[in-house]
């Protein structure tokens, strides 16, 4: 009987040892699975902070490029600015260019005689149909 008590009180004391390892084992899983998946995370993040860095540095260099071209652009304006209010006789600036000023200008500006038809013009689509017929009422 003796032996039954002894071989049962080893059995509990296994049992008791194997919880204690079994459940520090899957505490150490639990922990180490939280850390891995917190560590993906980090990861993940570092990675979308880097292309959103990438992107806002692409962003800064079109930037600076039309910021380069405006200055470049409101200088040479400022040059030729100038360079019209040193002139003695300013020449006019036309509207309309150095191609249809010469016509304008020996356009003959006498109005044009208003003729008076007898008749309507013909409709061309056929014979005599529509508005125009060509009849006198």
């Amino acid at each position: 009987m003796q032996e039954i008590i002894i071989y049962i009180a080893l059995l509990i004391v296994g049992l008791v040892i194997g919880m204690v390892i079994a459940k520090a084992s899957f505490s150490s899983d639990r922990q180490s699975q939280h850390q891995t998946v917190k560590a993906e995370q980090e990861q993940v993040m570092l990675a979308q902070l880097r292309n959103q860095l990438s992107a806002a540095k692409e962003s800064m260099l079109v930037v600076e490029s039309q910021t380069a071209q405006l200055q470049d652009q409101l200088t040479e304006f400022d040059y030729i600015l100038s360079s019209y209010e040193k002139q003695e006789e300013q020449p006019k600036i036309t509207f309309f260019g150095e191609h249809a000023s010469p016509y304008l200008r020996m356009k003959d500006q006498s109005k044009r005689e208003k003729t008076n038809t007898e008749s309507q013009p013909r409709d061309f689509s056929s014979s005599s149909s529509g508005l125009f017929n060509g009849v006198e009422k």
